[in-house]
């Protein structure tokens, strides 16, 4: 990766190589990262996944700055975003013209990275060869579909509900966390939505993501014993609902197509496709 100090000349000479005289910079200053939280809020779900990392690394007292990389385009508007944070990067490209440089931004760095994403369509990434990668759907609702029969009863989770949620997740490989201590303190963070049966909380769902007006619909896992029964749709519905009874906008995002019969029929629609890499062990 090129040294810090030199990274502005860098890419400037990287232009002559990307569609339309455009190449990806650093966000440097206030103005720069104001034009690009404008152009991730203008992008609605697309630009969610970036503004929410940007809140979570600010979090962590990372200034913007130190992450986000952006192609100004001539009125000094935002037109394509990355944020390359440690060994990730996620990019968001949705003109054409912006798209070839996108992978310049992508091969200059891809020596150290671990995980990259990008929707499908907006950048090259053929090629990959050392990297696996999997297909994640979104899919957003404007409006939600009750289904037939009755659902399990839900409510917004408490701090009791912290062991049963632990050991909900803890059947499920990719959310499992260590124990319930970290579970409680991502509820601190991460509003979330619980389903009972036979007196006990069996299924949940949370806002995985929150950036502007949308939040994501996520984290929906069901105990074992309890699949098939309702509990997954009625999580899903109790948090979207309480997301649009906020004036908010919902999207979710899953990597299984067998999901979208879960989705779908509570009123999601497809909007768009999301490619994630992983370096190859």
């Amino acid at each position: 990766m090129t040294p810090p100090g030199r990274l502005r000349d860098h890419y400037r000479m990287e232009e002559e190589n990307c569609s339309a005289g455009t190449a990806f910079q650093p966000a440097a200053g206030p103005a720069a990262v104001d034009q690009v939280r404008r152009f991730l809020l203008a992008q609605g779900w697309a630009g969610l996944q970036l503004g929410d990392y940007l809140r979570r690394v600010a979090a962590e007292r990372v200034r913007p700055e130190e992450v986000l990389w952006w192609v100004p385009g001539r009125a000094g508007e935002a037109r394509a975003a990355a944020i390359l944070h440690e060994d990730r990067l996620g990019l968001l490209a949705p003109f054409p013209d912006e798209q070839k440089a996108a992978r310049v931004l992508l091969d200059r760095n891809r020596a150290q990275l671990e995980r990259i994403s990008a929707f499908e369509g907006q950048v090259d990434t053929s090629g990959l060869d050392e990297f696996d990668f999997y297909r994640r759907d979104l899919a957003v609702a404007e409006e939600l579909l009750a289904p037939a029969g009755d659902l399990p009863a839900t409510r917004p989770s408490r701090a009791e509900d912290v062991e049963q949620l632990h050991l909900i997740y803890g059947a499920v490989g990719w959310m499992r966390e260590a124990s319930p201590t970290v579970w409680r303190q991502r509820l601190q963070q991460e509003p979330c939505w619980v389903a009972e049966l036979e007196g006990q909380v069996v299924a949940a769902a949370r806002w995985t993501m929150s950036f502007g007006s949308w939040v994501e619909i996520g984290g929906v896992a069901t105990h074992t014993r309890f699949r098939r029964r309702g509990a997954g749709s009625a999580v899903t519905l109790a948090a979207t609902e309480a997301a649009l009874a906020e004036g908010r906008h919902a999207v979710l995002r899953f990597g299984d197509p067998a999901l979208a019969s879960l989705y779908h029929p509570l009123g999601f629609q497809p909007v768009g496709r999301e490619r994630v890499f992983h370096r190859r062990s």
